[in-house]
C-alpha cells in the first residue's frame, strides 16, 4: 500500500512539473519562432530587377539556419532527427529508450529551421520534446516507479494542449496516437499534465489562438456533397505528401552523401522558392487564415498547393527539420479552398471555411493516423460543433481510403523502415526486440563427432536426456544426435554421423522470431547457434512458451493498472 502511494504521488508530481515546464518552453518555443520570422520577413533585403522587386532575405535566412544545423550535425555525430516517431516506439517499449540529448537537439535543430523560414512544422517537435522532458524527469531519483509509456504520453498531451490550447485534443491525441490503449491510471496522469499545461498556457498568455472563426450558419445539406469530394481529394495529397516525405531522405543520401552538408540544398530552395511564393515559407498560418476567410484565384491556390508539397517534403527530408503537422494543416486548408471552387457544387462564399477547416482536419488525420483526434481539435480550435461535425465525413473518408492504400499513418511507415512493425500490436513489438539467446540454456549434452555409442548412452543415462549435440575440432557446431537414433546401434562401437536437416535458431533471432519457427518443432531443445556456426546455448519449446506468457502478463498488467 505505501508502495503503491508513493508510486502515484511520483505520478502527480511528475505529471505537474512536465505540464508546466513543457508549457512554458511550447509557449516561448513557438512565440520566439514567429517573431523571429515575422521580423526577418517584415524588413526585406531585396534589389529592383526591371519592374519586379526580388527579396533576398529568404535565402540569407534559411541559409545562415542551414549553417548552424550543419555544425550541430557535424560536432554531434548525429545521423538523423527524432520527432514522433521515436516517441512512439518509446511509449510501446517494456523501458522507453529515448535518446534525451538527440531529443533536445532535434528541437533545437527545429526552432532554427522555423525561424529560418524552412516550409515545416512547429508541433511535431514540440511533441516530442515533451516525451524526452518526461523521461528526463522520471530519471530523477524519487521517480523510478512511474510507468514510462505514462510519462511519455503525459508529456505528449502537455505539447499539444500548450501549442494549440487544447486539452482535450491532447489527452485524445497521447492515447489514440501515442499509447494506442486506454488505462484509467494513464488517462488520469495524461489528463492532469495536459490541464496543467493548459492553465499554464492560460497564465502565461503568450500565445494566441491560431485561428480565429466567426460562427456562421449554413445549410448541411448544402454543403454535403463538397465535404464528401472533400475526403477523397485529401487522401489523395496525404498519400502523395507522406509518400515524398519516406522517399525525400533517400534520395537525400545518393545525392548528398555526408549529412552535415545536406540542410544547405532546401536552405537554397527555400530562398529561391521564397523570392516569389513566400506563402509557402514557415509555418504558414498566416496564409492558412487568409485561405479560409478570403476566396482566392483557383490557379494561385494550386500553385501553393504543388509548391508546399515539394518544399517541405525537401526541407524535411534533406535535414531542415520540423514537424509534419502543420504543413498538412496548410495543405489540407488549401484542398478545402480548391474544392469551393468547384462550379457545380454552387456553394455559397459563406462557407469556405467550412470547407478549409474540414480539408484541414481530413488531410491531418491521414498524415499523423489521429481521426479523432482531428475532430476533437477541430472543435476546440473552433469553439464550433458546426466545423467539428463538419469534419467529421472528410476525415472518415480520407482515414479510410489512406488505410487501404497505404497501410497506415506516416509516423507507423516511419518506424516501418527501421524494421519496427506497429501493426503487430504492443507485445509483439517488445517481444520482437528480446534476443532469445539471452534466455538459452547451457544445460546440454556436446559430442566429438567420433564418440562412441557407449559414451553417449551412459551420457543420456546419467544426464536423463535424449538428446545431445556434436561439435567439431573448431567447436564449430554440426549437428543434433537423439537417443532413437542410436537405440538400434548400442551393439556397435562408433556412430557415423550422417548431416540432417534440423530446425535451430540463430542469436539474432527475437522471441517472436522463435515461436514462429518452433510452431512445426517436435522435440526436447532447439539450438541457438551464433553467425560463426558456434552453439551457444539451448531452447525448448515450453521454455519459450513460459517466456510469452510472461512478456504478455507483464503487459496486460501495464495497460490494466
Amino acid at each position: 500500500m505505501k508502495d503503491i502511494l508513493k508510486t502515484n504521488l511520483a505520478l502527480i508530481i511528475t505529471a505537474l512539473l512536465t505540464g508546466v515546464i513543457v508549457s512554458i518552453v511550447a509557449q516561448l518555443f513557438i512565440i520566439s519562432a514567429k517573431e523571429i520570422f515575422y521580423y526577418l520577413y517584415s524588413n526585406p533585403l531585396g534589389i529592383k530587377f526591371l519592374e519586379y522587386e526580388i527579396n533576398f532575405l529568404p535565402l540569407v535566412a534559411c541559409t545562415t539556419a542551414a549553417t548552424l544545423i550543419a555544425l550541430l550535425v557535424k560536432y554531434n555525430n548525429i545521423e538523423r532527427w527524432h520527432g514522433p516517431a521515436d516517441s512512439i516506439y518509446a511509449a510501446n517499449q517494456k523501458e522507453g529508450a529515448l535518446n534525451v540529448k538527440t531529443g533536445m537537439l532535434s528541437t533545437l535543430v527545429s526552432f532554427l529551421s522555423i525561424s529560418g523560414g524552412a516550409s515545416v512544422g512547429i508541433y511535431g517537435p514540440l511533441v516530442h520534446f515533451g516525451a524526452t522532458l518526461g523521461v528526463l524527469l522520471r530519471r530523477l531519483a524519487f521517480m523510478p516507479r512511474i510507468p514510462h509509456d505514462i510519462i511519455i504520453g503525459s508529456g505528449v498531451a502537455a505539447a499539444i494542449s500548450a501549442g494549440f490550447g487544447s486539452p482535450i485534443a491532447g489527452i485524445i491525441f497521447a492515447h489514440e496516437v501515442v499509447l494506442r490503449h486506454f488505462s484509467l491510471k494513464a488517462i488520469t496522469s495524461i489528463a492532469l499534465c495536459s490541464i496543467t499545461a493548459s492553465f499554464t498556457a492560460s497564465q502565461m498568455n503568450l500565445v494566441s489562438p491560431i485561428f480565429r472563426f466567426e460562427e456562421i450558419k449554413f445549410n448541411f445539406t448544402d454543403a454535403l456533397p463538397g465535404l464528401i469530394i472533400i475526403g477523397p481529394a485529401s487522401a489523395l495529397i496525404a498519400l502523395v505528401f507522406m509518400y515524398l516525405l519516406l522517399n525525400m531522405p533517400k534520395i537525400s543520401k545518393q545525392i548528398i552523401p555526408k549529412p552535415h552538408f545536406s540542410p544547405f540544398f532546401p536552405a537554397f530552395l527555400c530562398g529561391i522558392i521564397g523570392m516569389f511564393i513566400p506563402e509557402v515559407l514557415g509555418l504558414g498560418i498566416k496564409t492558412i487564415t487568409m485561405v479560409i476567410t478570403e476566396a482566392n484565384l483557383l490557379s494561385f491556390l494550386i500553385l501553393i498547393l504543388f509548391a508546399k508539397l515539394l518544399l517541405t517534403s525537401i526541407c524535411i527530408g534533406f535535414g531542415l527539420f520540423g514537424g509534419v503537422f502543420s504543413p498538412s494543416l496548410f495543405l489540407g486548408a488549401i484542398v478545402g479552398a480548391i474544392i469551393f471552387h468547384v462550379p457545380f457544387l454552387g456553394i455559397d462564399e459563406s462557407v469556405l471555411s467550412i470547407f478549409a477547416v474540414a480539408g484541414m482536419a481530413a488531410v491531418a488525420s491521414s498524415v499523423i493516423g489521429a481521426p479523432i483526434s482531428a475532430v476533437i481539435l477541430v472543435l476546440e480550435l473552433t469553439g464550433s460543433y458546426k466545423y467539428a461535425i463538419a469534419s467529421i465525413i472528410p476525415v472518415c473518408l480520407s482515414s479510410l481510403i489512406t488505410l487501404i492504400f497505404f497501410g497506415s499513418s506516416f509516423f507507423d511507415k516511419q518506424l516501418l523502415a527501421r524494421g519496427i512493425n506497429m501493426s503487430l500490436g504492443r507485445e509483439n513489438i517488445i517481444m520482437s526486440q528480446v534476443q532469445i539467446q539471452h534466455y538459452a540454456s547451457q544445460d546440454y549434452l556436446v559430442f566429438n563427432k567420433n564418440a562412441e555409442i557407449k559414451f553417449i548412452l551412459d551420457s543420456f543415462k546419467q544426464k536423463q536426456m535424449t538428446e545431445g549435440y556434436f561439435i567439431g575440432n573448431e567447436n564449430e557446431f554440426l549437428g543434433k544426435i537423439r537417443l532413437i537414433d542410436i537405440l538400434d546401434k548400442k551393439d556397435k562401437i562408433s556412430f557415423k554421423y550422417k548431416e540432417k536437416k534440423f530446425i535451430k535458431l540463430k542469436e539474432e533471432h527475437s522471441l517472436i522470431d522463435a515461436i514462429r519457427i518452433l510452431s512445426d518443432f517436435v522435440g526436447e531443445n532447439v539450438p541457438i547457434i551464433s553467425d560463426k556456426n558456434i552453439l551457444i546455448g539451448v531452447v525448448s519449446e515450453g521454455d519459450v512458451l513460459k517466456l510469452y506468457n510472461q512478456f504478455q502478463k507483464e503487459i496486460r498488467s501495464i495497460e490494466k493498472s
